[in-house]
């Protein structure tokens, strides 16, 4: 644009000066109210409301000076710049709480619902906002209610889960209505919880969480039920915690154990799976001088086997590959596998064995052992009785300490094809 007029140019020039003056006086005015405000004074942030009235943030700051002076509090004043604050930045749910708790501090509860609920409305995912609404809640009786916004801050954030958790169980103490109104349908804050009641033992609790779970059509890590299976397991309770395993078979998380010739009741005992170090299936407990662990260049059946590996500088006592299996009392069972040695110095080599998990002395056998470096694969088999209290037992890859003076065990081993077989009940009366 071309300005030929000698009077409309210099009018341009003076407009541009004033917009730039303008401009000027509202950046200064702005920048002194923001250093005013970083000393948190009523007269500063007074100040700063002053030089910068269209910031809702001021009278927030100085509506909590007043609300929380510990030597002149005046909460009338506060309740008016939290106002101030709403009618400025009415879509900050933030200044709609600060108000709503200076309105309940004077005993205006129903105006405080009334905020309360305005702001979950400007913020109903989130669990900052959530959870302050939620203890608000809570503080005056209001369980259900609160329930509801607690449960907002479970579905959205880990941060609060055992605080949530220990102050549901003290206002509530009703697993029931815990479950249904507080704990949302979201498989990380079951897990949470589920571990929050397993770790107070809190197991017929734990039990309803886990039925929740176990009926989502969502898939999960197997490994997210460790600690509880591993917990029922401390506790003597193998049946409740194998159901557990039970349905994570049943949801296609773990593989199913097989056996061309029946039940077998050892889980991945052809070794084709990864070794889950959890629940019911193998564990290895790391030892130094021995590396235990899958081995795909030597097997029995295609195409992995456990291979164990020892240095030759220790006499062990080696019990720490094992898998834990639920049993009958009473009842006779059949152990097989299949072993391969190569270089097993000492006369007490790797063998498999069997013992009650909770009493030892009730039952503990031993198949007998593999030294040497054998010609191929071979069958090694154990029959044994539980007694009569035997629900849990501990299958292991185990090597006992030698008494001779040579006696430091080197050589490997490798185990493969486990099977576990109850006997007929008809022969399990025999002794």
């Amino acid at each position: 644009m071309t300005l030929r007029s000698r009077f409309a140019q210099r009018s341009l020039i003076f407009f541009l000066i004033a917009v730039f003056l303008l401009a000027t006086a509202w950046i200064g005015k702005t920048y002194v109210a923001n250093r005013l405000s970083h000393t948190l004074t009523i007269h500063n942030l007074r100040l700063a409301s002053q030089y910068d009235p269209g910031n809702a943030a001021y009278h927030v700051q100085l509506g909590r000076l007043y609300q929380y002076s510990v030597t002149n509090a005046r909460p009338k004043q506060a309740i008016e710049q939290f106002r101030r604050a709403v009618e400025l930045d009415p879509y900050d749910p933030q200044a709609w709480l600060n108000l709503a708790a200076a309105l309940e501090f004077e005993g205006q509860t129903s105006q405080a619902e009334k905020y309360l609920n305005h702001a979950s409305t400007l913020a109903p995912n989130l669990p900052i906002y959530q959870w302050t609404i939620g203890n608000y809640f809570l503080l005056h009786g209001n369980t259900q209610e609160a329930f509801r916004h607690l449960k907002v801050v479970l579905a959205g954030s880990r941060e609060y889960d055992q605080t949530v958790f220990n102050v549901a169980w003290k206002a509530s103490g009703d697993a029931h209505q815990i479950l249904q109104e507080l704990i949302p349908n979201d498989l990380a804050a079951e897990f949470s919880y589920l571990d929050y009641l397993t770790s107070l033992q809190k197991f017929p609790e734990a039990a309803a969480v886990w039925q929740r779970i176990a009926a989502s059509p969502k898939n999960f890590d197997p490994h997210q039920t460790a600690a509880y299976i591993d917990a029922l397991l401390r506790a003597q309770h193998p049946g409740k915690a194998y159901q557990v395993w039970a349905d994570l078979e049943d949801r296609g998380l773990i593989r199913k154990p097989t056996n061309e010739n029946g039940p077998n009741l050892i889980t991945n005992g052809d070794f084709e799976d990864n070794l889950s170090q959890m629940g019911f299936g193998w564990r290895i407990i790391p030892v130094v001088g021995v590396y235990a662990g899958l081995d795909t260049s030597t097997f029995h059946s295609p195409g992995h086997s456990l291979a164990v590996q020892f240095s030759g500088k220790q006499n062990l006592d080696y019990r720490q590959i094992y898998q834990f299996v639920k049993v009958s009392p009473n009842r006779n069972y059949h152990l097989q596998a299949f072993m391969k040695t190569e270089g097993i110095t000492t006369d007490s080599g790797p063998r498999l064995e069997v013992r009650d998990a909770y009493n030892p002395p009730a039952l503990d056998q031993f198949s007998e052992d593999a030294t040497g470096t054998s010609e191929g694969w071979n069958l090694v088999n154990l029959d044994f009785k539980t007694g009569p209290k035997t629900d849990l037992i501990i299958v292991a890859l185990a090597r006992l300490p030698s008494k001779k003076i040579d006696n430091q065990i080197a050589g490997r081993v490798w185990l493969d094809d486990v099977v576990l077989t109850p006997a007929p009940a008809s022969d399990s009366s025999a002794p």
